[in-house]
């Protein structure tokens, strides 16, 4: 275990043990409130070459950092958009272009996250709310937050909790996200159950997984 990171241990009301790489290329373990860390040490070690694999993987397609200058790619929505700054009044992504105001160009990453954030808490709030009738579920409040271990999550009350980066992913990929966590407010685990009920509403939802996975590295602002 020499080369492989530290791990951050997250405890929960789980019966078995995961083990997953962040977007910010964290190693993470999901483990039982009450399991002996021997244990979980002794998991790490088992999965030892796939941590190496996945952590090699990861580094072969590091974060991409933000230069903000003109022409610069930028996702909203899934599409791609090419920085404009220029004589506009406000922030605006219309025909290719990702109009920037001049004026702001000072505190551009801030605005821009802001604007990314805005977008977010629209986009999800109404799909959760179209998705939550559709499917005849209830849930308690929506919070949203930058965790990048995490996509959603579905709290013990049904709170829901959501990445605000999703509105960089096409809208199917929000879809396949909200489906998850609203599906979470009945199914509590990720057995068969759970994926069935996934399934029923999003049948392609390991192509939306799958888009995270090899994209994640460019949802950044």
């Amino acid at each position: 275990m020499a080369n492989i990171p530290f791990p951050k241990i997250i405890r929960a009301n789980r019966k078995t043990l995961s083990l997953q790489i962040s977007s910010g290329g964290e190693l993470i373990i999901k483990a039982p409130f009450f399991m002996p860390d021997m244990i979980i040490k002794h998991f790490v070690k088992q999965k030892e070459d796939w941590i190496l694999k996945a952590l090699k993987k990861f580094e072969g397609r590091g974060k991409v950092e933000k230069t903000y200058q003109e022409g610069e790619e930028f996702l909203f929505l899934g599409d791609v958009y090419k920085l404009h700054i220029g004589d506009f009044k406000e922030i605006d992504a219309k025909d290719g272009v990702l109009e920037f105001p001049e004026f702001m160009k000072f505190r551009i990453k801030k605005e821009l996250t802001n604007w990314y954030i805005k977008h977010a808490k629209d986009m999800i709030s109404e799909r959760v709310e179209y998705m939550s009738k559709k499917m005849g579920t209830q849930y308690k409040k929506i919070r949203f937050s930058d965790t990048l271990s995490k996509w959603g999550s579905c709290f013990p009350d049904n709170s829901l909790q959501f990445n605000w980066r999703l509105i960089m992913t096409p809208i199917t990929v929000i879809n396949y996200v909200v489906v998850h966590e609203l599906v979470h407010t009945k199914e509590k685990h990720h057995q068969d159950g759970f994926w069935r009920k996934v399934r029923l509403y999003t049948p392609a939802y390991k192509q939306y997984k799958k888009w995270l996975d090899q994209n994640k590295h460019l949802l950044n602002i």
